[in-house]
């Protein structure tokens, strides 16, 4: 099972610089007269929790009835093709199958998350209306609010204090603006916005690695569909007795096989056409292995 990768802070605990420590939370260009913010949070976390947790509740429900039945139908056929029906030894067949199951089961991580977001998609909406009915419709929504920008720290917190004076229902709380900040209001009640910096880090880290992985797997499809097209056409080529149209350059590009150079090869019988269509398949191929 995989587990969550620690975080790297930015200094060792002897307080030297970690050189494991990569810094993404870049900042954005100063703009005059705009060094500090001052922001207030709405952020109902206990509603949330409350909505995560009716939700899986009502997954695990159908979830374990679902898994026991289809179990219990898999051993049925399990033991199906045996003609001893001794007790003592179909429960223990019994146990051993479950012993297994549950193993197997267990090894796939990704298998009670996989289910849980296929119920989502089928019940998430009828369950948040449940759930809002419960609740009187109270919110579960966060909410931002920027109550100033300025050139220094000092009249930030000035027009904090006079904000706050205005309006005793919500904290404001200062920020550096063009920085990336927590969207935790507890961490500025208790100081811990400098060491929640390498969480932040970490979090834009998986954000950009999640989308290398999404423009990898895009690119191999449609490395992948132009690989398929040349194969189909080497195929037509071969029942047609025709010389192939197209094939890919060293780019992975689709293009037609006259802006290829064969060694200027002529196409005159039949033998110099399975020539000619080998050469343009054998450079298809030569750009598959580069991969």
């Amino acid at each position: 099972m995989s587990t969550q990768p620690s975080v790297e802070n930015r200094t060792l605990p002897n307080g030297k610089e970690n050189p494991k420590y990569v810094d993404l939370l870049d900042e954005d260009p100063t703009i005059a007269g705009q060094k500090f913010v001052c922001l207030s949070f709405i952020s109902p976390e206990a509603i949330l929790k409350k909505r995560e947790h009716y939700l899986f509740e009502k997954f695990i429900q159908q979830w374990d009835l679902a898994k026991s039945m289809s179990k219990f139908q898999d051993f049925v056929n399990f033991i199906s093709y045996k003609y001893t029906l001794d007790s003592a030894k179909l429960i223990e067949d019994y146990n051993e199958f479950i012993k297994e199951e549950e193993i197997n089961l267990k090894k796939d991580s990704q298998l009670v998350e996989n289910d849980y977001r296929t119920f989502l998609d089928k019940n998430e909406d009828r369950l948040n209306l449940e759930f809002n009915r419960k609740n009187d419709f109270q919110t579960s929504v966060r909410g931002l609010k920027i109550r100033g920008v300025f050139s220094n720290q000092e009249e930030a917190e000035i027009h904090s204090k006079k904000t706050r004076e205005r309006d005793p229902n919500h904290d404001i709380y200062v920020g550096t603006v063009g920085t990336w900040l927590p969207f935790e209001p507890d961490a500025y009640k208790t100081g811990k916005v400098d060491f929640m910096e390498p969480e932040l880090n970490r979090l834009h880290q998986e954000k950009t690695a999640n989308e290398i992985k999404a423009k990898e797997a895009f690119d191999q499809r449609v490395k992948d569909a132009k690989r398929k097209a040349i194969e189909e056409n080497v195929r037509k080529a071969r029942e047609s007795g025709n010389k192939l149209t197209q094939t890919l350059d060293d780019q992975g590009n689709l293009v037609g096989v006259n802006t290829m150079n064969f060694d200027d090869r002529e196409v005159a019988d039949d033998k110099a056409k399975d020539e000619y269509n080998k050469a343009v398949f054998d450079n298809a191929n030569k750009f598959d292995k580069l991969d």
